[in-house]
């Protein structure tokens, strides 16, 4: 069957279109990674215990995790162009209530962006592939660089807008890119399209194709690694070597620079090689290699961090792609990518508060260390799996 041309990414309507997406993909987690910084502050301000605390940061991984499998079946029912508004509506109304002081405005807020910000998550790179099928590699590795510097600036313009106007400002700023999502999305409204007749591969059987399960599992280790050396690093490089919170945020800035050189330079291979095993493989060993490093030669922790930011770019926007790769259309794109993004919060939520249990318990973190070697490992594989060049076949999506 002959690949569909799709729009132009560099002219007209097709220009248009990237530049609406990619504005809209600027409101996916900075109003989530700004929460970080300004946490100790909001604990002091409700005297929150380091549980409640810690919940706060996890909402919306488990939004993520719950709500990314109705997204397809959003799409399919009211459009894909009117889901993805839909979702910018619950982000502005999340951060409008979060603004609102209070312990249950927070908790309430939090968990509506989260709900936005999944649904988007997982429509986005359906609507790439549908639009840009012969451009796929490379107007997702701009999502996903979009995804990764926004991220960054999140957390790294929290404290400055703090200092500015109070935590609760800094939290609040994020409606202006909101904003500015809304207005750059209601051009592509007239747009919008329904799918008359369900696509077979977005039931749920989907969660019976062994290949959905190794595109979800290789998403839930890269998540899961990258969310839980966020959240620990900074305590581990302190207990293992004695490196001060400062001089980890300067590791954990570097990390990122490598981060997005990796999202650039991973969709060439991608669109070059003829299947991505190798890539998904190499991608998965740097972060493993940084991990055992990190265990047992934590005083060269920089070195060890920029190796884990080009497995954990690479792997990022592989993962992305793999959702476009494996399946043969734009909604069931959106139903893989739904798949694997409830599978890989769920584990990238829960494994951050193992990880402080097991520390807790022990006092020690080489056993959370080793939990996370043996992940990277199970990414490895699942990564050389999902890898090959096939798609999920049509008797395994459509078996009742």
């Amino acid at each position: 069957m002959t690949q569909p041309l799709g729009l132009n990414p560099a002219r007209g309507d097709g220009l248009r279109l990237l530049l609406a997406v990619l504005i809209v993909s600027l409101n996916l987690r900075g109003a989530i990674t700004c929460v970080g910084p300004l946490l100790k502050q909001i604990q002091d301000t409700f005297a929150l215990s380091s549980a409640a605390a810690g919940l706060l940061s996890s909402l919306p991984l488990f939004a993520f995790a719950i709500i990314s499998p109705y997204a397809a079946p959003l799409a399919r029912r009211i459009g894909m162009e009117y889901a993805i508004m839909l979702s910018l509506l619950l982000l502005l109304t999340g951060l409008g209530i979060r603004y609102f002081s209070t312990p249950l405005s927070l908790y309430g807020g939090t968990a509506l962006i989260g709900t936005g910000i999944a649904i988007s998550n997982v429509l986005l790179p359906g609507l790439l592939r549908r639009e840009f099928p012969q451009q796929l590699p490379m107007v997702t590795a701009l999502f996903t660089m979009v995804l990764v510097t926004v991220g960054g600036l999140g957390s790294g313009i929290a404290i400055p807008l703090a200092t500015l106007g109070g935590w609760d400002f800094s939290l609040v700023f994020w409606v202006l890119p909101a904003v500015l999502g809304l207005l750059a999305w209601l051009p592509r409204l007239r747009h919008n399209t329904r799918q008359s007749k369900p696509d077979s591969a977005v039931r749920i059987n989907l969660w019976k194709s062994g290949l959905a399960w190794q595109v979800s599992l290789f998403m839930a280790c890269q998540s899961t690694a990258f969310y839980v050396m966020i959240a620990w690093l900074p305590s581990m490089l302190a207990d293992l070597e004695g490196i001060s919170a400062a001089q980890s945020g300067w590791i954990l800035f570097i990390y990122q620079i490598f981060v997005l050189l990796s999202v650039m330079a991973i969709p060439l291979l991608v669109h070059r090689l003829p299947d991505q095993r190798w890539i998904g493989a190499s991608c998965a060993l740097l972060i493993l290699l940084a991990y055992c490093g990190i265990t047992w030669s934590t005083a060269n922790a920089l070195w060890w961090m920029i190796l884990m930011g080009l497995g954990a770019g690479g792997s990022l926007v592989l993962a992305m792609t793999l959702f476009s790769l494996r399946v043969s259309s734009a909604m069931q794109t959106v139903a893989l990518s739904g798949m694997a993004q409830a599978v890989g919060y769920t584990m990238a939520a829960l494994v951050p508060i193992l990880v402080g249990f097991i520390y807790d318990l022990t006092h020690s973190w080489q056993i959370p260390l080793l939990l996370m070697i043996g992940i990277c490992a199970l990414q490895t594989v699942t990564g050389y799996l999902a890898g090959r060049p096939l798609v999920v076949e049509p008797e395994v999506a459509t078996s009742a």
